[in-house]
């Protein structure tokens, strides 16, 4: 018969079994699982280089861009708008930069540039006392916020598709705070500062004058209320008219305010939109737009949901 000490052994011994079995299993275990993280790191790691030696590369492709800009400008867009003349109608608060590379285009491109109107905030027309300085630099009764504000705007539209001031709107407009001027900038050949090259605020617009009305993100007046209004005027009267803006490539960042111009039914085929003017592919578009004013229907060009094109067709060589 078996003793109790050959029970215990044997339960000595299968128990050891079991430790050791458990002791070898956590080890190779712990081996594979090192093994497989050491491959996900080793991934890791090379993925990392190539998005690394990507983002080099894109950075070299950029400064190509950059320089291709900076040296090609005046000679791709020289010639374009020779003798036109163009005055920007502005909305305060939008990026200031893309404007300031158009008006530099404009200067390459041969325009007879006007300058700079900015409508600024006081336009908002916040209280009565702001309405009754309004209808007095338009000199009209006294009335409401929203109907002085249309009204000052409604005239806006008239004198630039007049291309003429004979009441003096702009400069009373301006001596009241409602807008303000920006001389045009001199052309690169003789300056790089800022200057008066064309028409003082008294004798703006000139006959023939095409107007490039630009808002969007950061405008300090609602484009939907206030831009829109001016630019549907310009477009049902025949206006020689553009839209653009500055972007940007986020949810909502693009088509703040052109979109709303390709959406409404009076001015989709009557003025033509850019919604990229913080590049220059934007910029160059909106200068060849103004030079294809008066073609019908009106094109929207950009990277936004209603663009058509990037670049308005080249004209055929005669």
């Amino acid at each position: 018969m078996l003793n109790l000490r050959y029970h215990i052994v044997s339960l000595v011994a299968v128990f050891l079994a079991l430790g050791i079995g458990v002791i070898i299993g956590v080890t190779v275990i712990n081996s594979g699982i090192v093994d497989q993280l050491q491959k996900r790191l080793d991934s890791v790691e090379k993925s990392d280089r190539q998005t690394r030696t990507n983002n080099d590369r894109l950075t070299a492709q950029l400064g190509t861009w950059d320089r291709f800009v900076e040296q090609g400008r005046n000679d791709l867009l020289a010639g374009q708008l020779k003798g036109v003349p163009v005055l920007l109608v502005g909305v305060d608060g939008i990026d200031r930069k893309s404007v300031d590379d158009l008006r530099t285009d404009l200067v390459a491109a041969g325009a007879n540039a006007e300058g700079m109107l900015w409508l600024t905030d006081k336009l908002n027309v916040r209280s009565q006392a702001d309405a009754n300085a309004l209808a007095g630099a338009l000199t009209m009764a006294e009335d409401t916020p929203d109907v002085v504000r249309a009204t000052a705007l409604a005239r806006l539209a008239t004198v630039l598709q007049a291309g003429a001031d004979p009441a003096g709107l702009i400069p009373a407009l301006r001596q009241g705070g409602f807008i303000d001027y920006e001389a045009p900038v001199a052309p690169a050949s003789t300056s790089s500062s800022p200057t008066t090259l064309g028409p003082t605020p008294p004798t703006l617009p000139v006959p023939g004058t095409r107007s490039v009305v630009l808002s969007g993100a950061g405008a300090r007046l609602d484009d939907d209320t206030m831009t829109m209004p001016l630019v549907t005027q310009l477009a049902l009267t025949g206006a020689p008219v553009v839209a653009a803006e500055a972007g940007q490539d986020t949810p909502g960042g693009r088509g703040v305010f052109v979109g709303l111009v390709q959406q409404r039914p009076e001015t989709a085929s009557r003025v033509s939109t850019v919604d990229n003017l913080e590049s220059f592919i934007g910029q160059a578009a909106t200068v060849l737009a103004v030079r294809d004013l008066g073609k019908e229907p009106a094109s929207h060009y950009g990277v936004g949901p209603g663009a058509q094109r990037l670049l308005p067709e080249t004209p055929p060589v005669p």
